[in-house]
């Protein structure tokens, strides 16, 4: 950043602090906001909606999924609910919080572009990278109405289950 900032000219040296400065902002509401929440046990990730913004099967799934584990005592992240009450404000510190947190993700799926979905791949794929870093972090996915070589390459080493198959 340092050396950006040397040899920039005026513009891009201006633009370099802006981008610097929005980048410090998301962390420390990201520091924020991780010390005021209780920590996840579950993030549940999954597509809202599809290209329509209608509302997905998926999350209908996905629902179903969190009033279960809720039910049973788990603090869950399933972000229909859990970022309700943050309408028109940034969602990505709670979500980071949330990944950092949760010991388990469990990913919910039926289309292989819905995995590949912007907000969902950067939400596996940073869990992902918890999980390589050492964290003792474990993620699930769970697929139906489509094949498992269908889920990303990423997620060939994991213990993967068709819900239609085994419930």
């Amino acid at each position: 950043y340092k050396n950006a900032i040397k040899y920039a000219d005026e513009a891009q040296k201006i633009l370099f602090e802006q981008n610097a400065k929005e980048i410090d902002e998301i962390q420390r509401g990201i520091l924020s906001i991780s010390r005021r929440e209780k920590p996840f046990d579950i993030f549940i990730s999954y597509k809202e909606t599809d290209a329509n913004g209608t509302r997905t099967q998926d999350s209908v799934v996905a629902q179903g999924l969190y009033n279960d584990l809720t039910a049973e005592g788990y603090k869950v992240f399933f972000a229909r609910i859990t970022l309700e009450d943050k309408v028109g404000t940034e969602y990505e510190p709670y979500i980071y919080a949330a990944l950092a947190s949760s010991k388990v993700m469990i990913t919910v799926c039926s289309k292989k572009e819905y995995m590949e979905a912007p907000w969902v791949k950067n939400e596996w794929s940073r869990y992902l990278s918890f999980v390589a870093k050492g964290n003792d972090k474990t993620l699930i996915p769970l697929y139906y109405d489509m094949e498992r070589d269908e889920l990303p390459d990423e997620f060939a080493h994991l213990n993967s289950y068709d819900m239609k198959e085994n419930g």
